[in-house]
């Protein structure tokens, strides 16, 4: 009896041990795998901005090989803005930007574009940038626009874009009519 009594003992003190050691266990294991995840969502978000700000030098320079191989086949850019104000303001596809950006004949010296601050969350990149250029007629033209991205898949699928429309539009009443 006494030996019965000892054996159930020890089999309730080590199934009593076995409980705690897994619950002790499972927080850590738990512990590791959210620290993990953490690092790859932190490496996803800078992976993100590093294509951001790769797109925005690719648009600085117009190189539109670069823009095609970074951007998904259904892009779309909008740009803030009543259309019958700012012809360029909407809802943009792909042919519609690439095409935009393939002529560097409004800013023959080439512009200035120049991130002022990034954020990145999720699958989405918020930029800040300034926009300073001589235009092929000699005027200058001066802009802050923020840009939202939405990233998928490491190429850009959506870009919204916001600035001043005024100055926008005073350069776009400018380019002589053909």
């Amino acid at each position: 009896m006494k030996m019965t009594i000892k054996l159930k003992t020890v089999l309730i003190a080590v199934a009593i041990s076995t409980i705690i050691t897994s619950c002790n266990q499972s927080p850590k294991n738990e512990q590791l795998n959210n620290i993990d995840k953490l690092k790859t969502y932190k490496m996803e978000l800078k992976e993100n901005k590093k294509v951001i700000q790769e797109f925005i030098v690719a648009m600085q320079n117009s190189n539109v090989d670069k823009l095609k191989t970074m951007i998904t086949d259904d892009f779309s850019w909008w740009i803030i803005g009543k259309p019958e104000y700012l012809v360029t303001a909407g809802e943009h596809d792909k042919d519609y930007f690439l095409g935009f950006f393939k002529g560097g004949e409004l800013f023959p010296e080439g512009p200035e574009f120049k991130i002022i601050s990034i954020m990145a969350e999720d699958n989405k990149v918020a930029t800040e940038a300034t926009f300073k250029a001589k235009t092929a007629i000699g005027t200058f033209y001066e802009n802050t626009y923020h840009f939202l991205f939405i990233i998928e898949n490491g190429k850009v699928k959506r870009m919204k874009e916001y600035m001043d429309t005024f100055s926008a539009k005073r350069l776009l009443e400018s380019i002589p009519q053909q």
